[in-house]
């Protein structure tokens, strides 16, 4: 046998062992996934009084500024700090195609609230961070995925100080970006979690 012989051997079997090492690690990420709906929610914008949750939010558009507000069960926080963290939103069935960018920020929300009392934009509850930025463009019409990994580690160390995440995003050109409440079809948002 040859030297190439022998290091294509071994490549082969060091490639062998990296590709089982990743199944593993997905495997081991996968056991550790928690994916929550939200307990509470509620939207508003700036520009009319909300009268109970619709089956859509709506981002963007000639809205004027909008924000949600979800709160998610905190069962998780028996099983350690997250690793990462992701919000989704679906995107709504039928919705308006939009190619303009649209620019979202994910926010801890600072103080309690209630989802029968955000009914203007006035009664919004404080916002603090850390908090994320995402740029987004709903063509074609697509779930959202915003990373919260750092609000949710800051929940798990600050439980007392943690009352859920708040959605914002200012008006756009051209249609609003919409995505699903999961109260009139389509899946609600929802809270992805990868546990230590």
């Amino acid at each position: 046998m040859n030297t190439r012989s022998v290091i294509a051997i071994g490549l082969s079997l060091a490639s062998s062992a990296c590709a089982r090492a990743d199944r593993g690690a997905r495997a081991e990420l996968a056991r550790e996934r928690l994916v929550s709906a939200p307990s509470s929610i509620a939207f508003v914008s700036s520009d009319r009084v909300a009268n109970g949750l619709s089956g859509e939010i709506r981002f963007g558009g000639p809205l004027g500024r909008s924000a949600l507000y979800l709160k998610f069960p905190n069962d998780w926080r028996a099983r350690g700090i997250p690793r990462q963290a992701f919000l989704t939103l679906s995107a709504r069935e039928g919705s308006a195609i939009n190619d303009a960018p649209l620019t979202l920020e994910a926010w801890r929300v600072s103080a309690d609230w209630q989802p029968e009392a955000l009914r203007h934009w006035s009664d919004k509850p404080s916002l603090a961070p850390p908090y994320a930025r995402t740029r987004f463009s709903a063509s074609p019409a697509q779930d959202l995925r915003i990373d919260v990994s750092e609000l949710l580690r800051f929940a798990a160390q600050n439980p007392e100080r943690e009352f859920g995440i708040a959605v914002i995003a200012s008006s756009s050109e051209g249609p609003a970006a919409t995505f699903s409440t999961g109260l009139a079809g389509g899946r609600a948002p929802r809270l992805e979690l990868y546990l230590q």
